[in-house]
């Protein structure tokens, strides 16, 4: 399947959906192309060389710092990059991932070196540092504002384009499957990003795993649903807490599909990311005064 660029703006001729390949399904990711400028390389490599070849990108965005949108840089030797300032320490040394999604000791942390391997992945070195609100020019027409929306990782970003009214989400992508499952991920920020961006007025948004969303309701209506996963996962917590008659922790619960219905063939990183997640829950929980810890656990208060 060749590379597309598929123009989503009537305001501007040159802002281009760029979907990933396998439609964007990890390890890859879509991509937004504004003029010179592209948001997230995580394509495939195929696809971000055969775009180079029609489009000049002097320029690269980063979303944040996980592996399915940082995983082509190297192909843009010559692009100055730019990411958050809380996600660039680990976009330029792509050693401290590992240790970020808990699982240096773990079979599978060997498992996804490899794939960072085979992706081709190096430490990028980040010319230029963004903060929330920046407005940062594109040409002479094109205006993209910076959203800081954290959660999903500490420096994660999404962004509008504010004549137009794209929107690029990066991984609050309107999936089914909320993700937060490292360890500067924060479940509390998270919810927050997502009521920051329920307020936002975008026309159109882009986000990392799923094709475009057209109309502003629509948009709305994705955002709400995709809060509400959040919420149904930390029901089925509570409910686990009412059927137990001791103490419980985070690893007590996974293997128990309370985050994930089912698992993919990255079963084994899941579980682990499972019980991370649930853990950010018990997190936000014992913060709302909804469980208290009690010996070697966590009871209902």
């Amino acid at each position: 399947m060749a590379v597309k660029a598929q123009n989503i703006s009537d305001i501007h001729e040159d802002v281009y959906f760029i979907q990933g390949k396998n439609r964007a399904r990890y390890p890859y990711s879509n991509s937004l192309l504004l003029d010179n400028y592209i948001i997230d390389t995580g394509i495939s490599g195929k696809y971000l060389r055969k775009l180079t070849r029609t489009y000049k990108i002097e320029h690269v965005i980063l979303s944040h710092w996980h592996e399915d949108h940082i995983s082509g840089n190297h192909y843009l030797p010559d692009a100055k990059f730019h990411c958050h300032i809380l996600d660039k320490p680990i976009i330029e040394n792509i050693d401290k991932m590992i240790p970020y999604y808990d699982i240096e000791h773990e079979g599978v942390g060997q498992e996804l070196e490899k794939m960072f391997t085979m992706l081709g992945m190096k430490d990028t070195p980040i010319d230029i540092t963004f903060d929330d609100n920046e407005i940062i020019d594109i040409g002479d027409r094109i205006q993209l504002k910076v959203l800081h929306t954290p959660g999903h990782t500490a420096g994660h970003c999404s962004f509008i384009e504010l004549s137009s009214k794209i929107g690029f989400l990066g991984d609050i992508d309107l999936t089914n499957h909320p993700y937060y499952g490292n360890i500067d991920a924060n479940l509390i920020d998270f919810e927050k990003s997502i009521q920051r961006l329920l307020n936002i007025d975008f026309d159109i948004v882009v986000t990392g795993h799923r094709d475009p969303i057209l109309g502003k309701s629509l948009i709305k209506e994705k955002l709400k649903n995709y809060h509400n996963i959040i919420l149904e996962r930390e029901e089925g917590i509570l409910a686990e807490f009412s059927e137990q008659d001791q103490p419980i922790n985070p690893s007590d619960l996974k293997n128990k599909n309370l985050i994930y219905k089912e698992y993919s063939l990255f079963e084994d990183f899941e579980i682990i990311a499972e019980e991370l997640m649930i853990e950010k829950h018990f997190n936000k929980l014992e913060s709302m005064n909804k469980i208290i810890s009690q010996g070697i656990g966590y009871i209902l208060k």
